[in-house]
């Protein structure tokens, strides 16, 4: 024995004063028990001052500790008492919360150990107290913020062989608090591949070579559901050999996906940025090219390199630049979040090219501005053709404007010189009626009549041209119908053609009055012209909705047409197909002209001495 060490023993047993400092200033209080006459106990006073007693409160009576313990704790202490008295290796050793004069709680840590005779059985029992209250206050902060952060705690034994998890670790796995973790199940958690691989690999190396290790790693809860979790590991190093690592565990799941994530949103901004099809760049604040992309570099002719050490002002048509400025300036001062525009840049060369821009903004969380995205589309080509089609439409105007005159010509000027000769045949016929035998004056005659049906329907067509969808309107179809079917009774009664309709009075379609009667009175009379005399002859009239359009049928059982014949000249002008001395062909290029001028079409499907059938389609409203 070290000669200070029993110079110390012997001084104990002789100097009371050493013995008493110990007791007031190395514990925080001693006690010493009869086990033989348990009644009896000595408690010193240090113990009653850290509750908050005087010399003069402090209780005399054995037992009044009772009356300040925590009765869970009581309870505790009773069972640690039996076993240790019990085992003397089962160390008497424990927490215990006992009540300030003030009311707050008093964390004490409670040692004792039994003195026991030669027979081995316990006679006195000798303890110490120590209180922990600070240490414990903050343990207890610890463990309501690795709650909050929901962080749990873990202990590995190789030499127990044992694992522990606090409460928190259970609840990131998914079991109750009574679950018993062992070596094997709590590498089992681990999800199958990479993340059971590699934490039975860090918990080696830390056994192994001491190495820590914190790693992010994906668990099976015991429900089933995957998640993320952060698990730091630290070797215990107080032994040679390392049989412990303990650590923490977090549950990072939500803050793991939403950085996957938002990787993944980078990601694909990245390569949308570098890869896009239009010129894409990041600018400062004063409109300095922080990024661009490559499609932008090929638009303007300069390098990244060199684009960056430009400015877009200093590119930008000095026409343009003030409204971009202005802008711009919107955006920063908050009245606006983005903006697009029309304008010109300067390429390398000199040249000018027209760009379509689109501005956003990206602010920090101060609301100040980080950057702008500028998305670039050259409508260099497309301003080229809108000039070019601009160039079109005015000759097409100045076309119009001619065709107007020429129908104003037509109309007037022509009609009134074939009205003449129409007038002077009729004069002559009046007063020499027998030159009228004369086979040139005939002739003469009949190239008069069809000098006029020829500027009739010349007019006619023209009119046609200029109508404007604008001057359409909804009309009701059934009324229309009914009229051009009486107005042609006398006629159909002549030729034995009965004639029917279905049209639903509802029915309505956009067109022109007009046009409308026009189209229905051709195709009516179409029909009566071309009916057959060998059956009872018909004209069924029918329509129906189809999409936008409302379809008018007219089918009958006439002479049919040859399609395989006269399919690509059937609407074509002065075209007839059956001999016909009234045929003019010029009934069915009219009605296709007015049918397409509001906005539709015709369809045809016949068999020779079968029928025709025309399908008129004709928009309900406007688009």
């Amino acid at each position: 024995m070290n000669y200070l060490k029993k110079e110390l023993y012997d001084s104990l047993k002789t100097n009371p004063e050493i013995f008493n400092f110990i007791q007031n200033h190395s514990l925080d209080g001693m006690w010493y028990w009869d086990l033989e006459n348990r009644e009896n106990e000595w408690m010193n006073d240090r113990f009653w001052e850290i509750l908050g007693y005087s010399q003069k409160e402090i209780p005399k009576e054995n037992g009044a500790w009772k009356k300040f313990i925590n009765e869970d704790d009581l309870k505790s202490a009773h069972e640690n008492y039996n076993k240790h008295i019990n085992d003397p290796n089962f160390p008497y050793d424990l927490t215990i919360r006992y009540t300030h004069k003030t009311g707050k709680t008093i964390w004490i840590r409670c040692k004792g150990f039994a003195i026991r005779n030669e027979a081995g059985t316990p006679t006195r029992m000798f303890g110490s107290h120590a209180e922990i209250t600070e240490l414990k206050e903050k343990e207890e902060f610890l463990h309501r913020c690795n709650q909050q952060a929901n962080i749990g705690f873990w202990d590995l034994s190789t030499e127990n062989k044992t694992i522990t998890w606090s409460n928190t670790t259970k609840s990131i796995h998914g079991v109750s608090e009574d679950y018993k973790p062992s070596l094997e199940t709590g590498i089992d958690f681990y999800k199958e591949g990479y993340s059971r691989t590699k934490i039975s690999d860090l918990v080696f190396r830390a056994l192994s070579f001491s190495e820590p290790f914190t790693q992010e790693l994906q668990i099976v809860t015991a429900q089933g559901e995957t998640r993320w979790v952060k698990v730091l590991g630290i070797p215990d190093r107080s032994r040679k050999v390392n049989e412990r690592v303990y650590g923490t565990i977090q549950d990072i799941n939500d803050l793991k996906i939403s950085q996957i994530k938002l990787e993944q949103s980078e990601q694909a901004f990245r390569g949308n940025f570098e890869n896009s099809a239009i010129g894409m760049a990041l600018l400062d604040k004063n409109g300095k090219w922080i990024k661009t992309n490559q499609t932008l570099c090929d638009i303007l002719g300069y390098t990244q390199e060199e684009l960056h050490q430009l400015s877009f002002q200093e590119i930008t048509h000095p026409e343009d630049l003030d409204l971009d400025l202005k802008l711009l300036t919107e955006i920063i001062s908050g009245e606006r979040d983005h903006y697009k525009m029309d304008k010109r840049y300067f390429h390398k060369n000199g040249q000018i090219i027209f760009i379509h821009l689109a501005v956003s903004v990206v602010r920090d969380i101060d609301d100040q501005v980080l950057h702008f995205v500028s998305q670039i589309i050259d409508i260099t080509l497309l301003k080229e053709q809108e000039n070019a089609l601009k160039r079109i439409i005015s000759i097409t105007q100045d076309q119009n404007e001619r065709l107007k005159n020429f129908a104003h010509i037509v109309s007037h000027n022509l009609r009134s010189h074939s009205g003449g000769i129409s007038a002077l045949l009729q004069i002559l016929k009046d007063d020499e009626p027998s030159f009228f035998e004369n086979e040139m004056i005939q002739l003469l005659e009949t190239s008069s009549i069809n000098l006029n049906e020829t500027i009739d329907h010349l007019s006619e067509v023209v009119q046609i041209n200029l109508s404007s969808e604008e001057n359409l309107s909804v009309l009701p179809l059934s009324s229309i119908i009914d009229k051009q079917i009486e107005s042609v009774i006398p006629l159909a009664d002549k030729k034995q053609v009965t004639i029917t309709s279905t049209v639903n009075d509802s029915a309505r379609v956009l067109g022109v009055p007009a046009y409308l009667e026009s189209i229905v009175l051709n195709l009516i009379t179409n029909s009566i012209k071309y009916s057959s005399g060998k059956r009872d002859s018909f004209l069924h009239i029918n329509s129906e909705k189809k999409g936008k359009f409302t379809v008018i049928t007219f089918s009958d059982n006439g002479i049919g047409i040859d399609l395989k014949l006269h399919q690509k000249k059937l609407f074509g002008m002065y075209k007839t197909f059956h001999g016909n001395e009234d045929a003019r062909g010029i009934g069915l290029f009219i009605t296709k002209n007015q049918i397409e001028t509001l906005g539709g079409k015709i369809e045809v499907t016949s068999e020779v001495n079968k029928g025709t059938t025309f399908k008129v389609y004709l928009n309900h409203e406007k688009n």
